[in-house]
């Protein structure tokens, strides 16, 4: 997978390019501080993935946005901006953005984006798709999940209900039982931020664990959901 930042920040690029070595999935990370640097990358490089800004210093990130469409090009975006204003918004999410990430924001939330990018390659590198997986693109319906979305109720400190979500919906498609590890990888959040959800969800009599003893090495715990489609924890 290869990503191109479009940031004229060089702090902030820095950050961005940071986050994404630490997701571990992309081959190729390029960078371009202006509208014609990004051009000039788009149309010799392939590219999976723009990171894009929208006030930049030789124009507006949106204008390329709306060129990058007209040519259909096949690549994702994720906005990454300060500009919060409805209708710059609106105008992003009219061009099918896959999110819209208002400055500053946390490894964790930039994280989820990038989980949203591979759900949504994943799914559309299918031949044909049901009703659900249309759903869950178009709306995020996740009605077929093993796990059912958690309550309404507050979660403990540092918890995130989207993560969360996220959490559950790729712990329904990993074969039973699992690893913090292989959820991990899955989901595309860090081995940190899982362990912490795992953690949760056993309190929460959602996972059980077991302890697997090894001839060689250290034990290691495996995990396996408890909660089916239909079910409810008393």
């Amino acid at each position: 997978m290869h990503v191109l930042i479009v940031e004229d920040d060089p702090m902030v690029e820095f950050i961005h390019r940071n986050y994404l070595e630490k997701s571990n999935k992309f081959s190729a990370i390029y960078s371009a501080n202006s509208l014609q640097a990004a051009q000039e990358i788009l149309d010799s490089k392939s590219v999976d993935l723009l990171l894009l800004d929208i006030h930049l210093k030789d124009g507006n990130g949106l204008d390329l946005l709306s060129h990058i469409r007209k040519l259909t090009q096949s690549l994702e975006v994720i906005v990454i901006t300060a500009a919060s204003e409805a209708k710059t918004v609106e105008k992003g999410l009219h061009f099918g953005v896959v999110d819209y990430l208002i400055k500053p924001f946390t490894n964790e939330r930039f994280q989820e984006s990038l989980s949203l990018f591979f759900q949504r390659k994943q799914t559309l590198a299918q031949t044909s798709l049901m009703q659900a997986a249309i759903d869950q693109l178009v709306k995020g319906d996740s009605k077929s999940s093993k796990m059912q979305p958690a309550k309404t109720e507050s979660l403990d400190k540092g918890l995130v209900m989207d993560t969360l979500s996220r959490i559950k919906e790729t712990i329904n498609r990993l074969p039973q039982p699992f690893t913090i590890q292989e959820l991990a990888e899955k989901s595309g959040f860090s081995h940190v931020s899982v362990r912490k959800y795992i953690v949760y969800l056993e309190e929460q009599h959602e996972l059980t664990s077991q302890v697997i003893y090894t001839k060689i090495g250290r034990p290691y715990k495996i995990y396996t959901a408890l909660i089916q489609p239909g079910e409810h924890r008393s």
